[in-house]
């Protein structure tokens, strides 16, 4: 049984089902000691022609905020809730996102790489697109570990979604990099339930098998985009052992640093 779930979205983000409530009670059902609401952050691009759709847009972030810390003060005997969000690392736009989540007093955030570059850039590619080769792999890999740097970061969501199509042993080159500069600066890798679940490109097995080898810390998150992903224990008991027969043990709640953005 999970003890703690730190990837929860919201209908905020466009893509997403069932009341923040809803989400509360399924986790206290589930048995869930500890909810982290994560939804997709908002972005901010300088830029007339873009405006993103799979996201939360600026103007819900405070109540967002709002919500969440409504339920954490009324559900505080049954079950600990945080919150956080799920953000993007764009090199051109982070300062300006840091300014605009540092007044709502976030308990943490996580990176979901969806894209490279800056998303608007002409050159920018969404990972989890088929037919990524040597040069995108190298990118992602080189912009992640920039974004972890900057310290605003507990882990890394679903670090092995690019749909690699390249050379075997430049992945595991590539991947083998990540997961020493993840340990190195204590970031966990998070083993993604609803990729699994849905059969995408992700969890990558050979990725795994490389957290295993350099021993990286890791985690089980949902990516619950509706309560009842929360209930699903079978799926949950699954992953925990794809990753147990592996030798990983995943991290309790108590050995993850939060890095909350105050």
């Amino acid at each position: 049984m999970a003890d703690y779930n730190l990837h929860t979205h919201t209908t905020r983000c466009h893509h997403a089902v069932g009341e923040d409530r809803e989400y509360v009670e399924a986790a206290i059902k589930a048995g869930l000691k500890t909810l982290g609401f994560a939804d997709h952050c908002p972005q901010f691009f300088p830029v007339d022609d873009y405006y993103s759709h799979f996201r939360m847009f600026p103007e819900q972030a405070q109540e967002y905020a709002e919500s969440i810390r409504a339920l954490q003060k009324e559900y505080a005997s049954d079950i600990r809730i945080l919150l956080g969000f799920e953000t993007e690392y764009y090199p051109e736009t982070f300062d300006e996102l840091i300014d605009f989540v540092r007044p709502l007093h976030l308990d943490y955030m996580i990176m979901g790489q969806h894209f490279v570059g800056n998303e608007y850039d002409e050159g920018s590619y969404y990972v989890a697109g088929k037919g990524k080769k040597e040069d995108y792999l190298a990118q992602y890999v080189a912009q992640v570990k920039e974004g972890l740097s900057t310290g605003a970061f507990t882990y890394l969501a679903h670090p092995d979604t690019v749909w690699y199509e390249g050379d075997p042993d430049f992945y595991i080159e590539q991947m083998t990099d990540l997961c020493r500069f993840a340990k190195a600066h204590d970031i966990p890798l998070e083993y993604n339930i609803l990729g699994y679940f849905n059969k995408r490109c992700y969890p990558n097995p050979t990725f795994w098998y490389i957290v295993a080898k350099i021993g990286s810390k890791a985690v089980i998150g949902y990516d619950a985009h509706t309560p009842e992903a929360l209930l699903n224990d079978e799926i949950y008991q699954e992953c925990e052992q794809n990753l147990l027969k592996r030798g990983i043990t995943p991290a309790t709640i108590d050995e993850i640093n939060l890095r909350g953005i105050k």
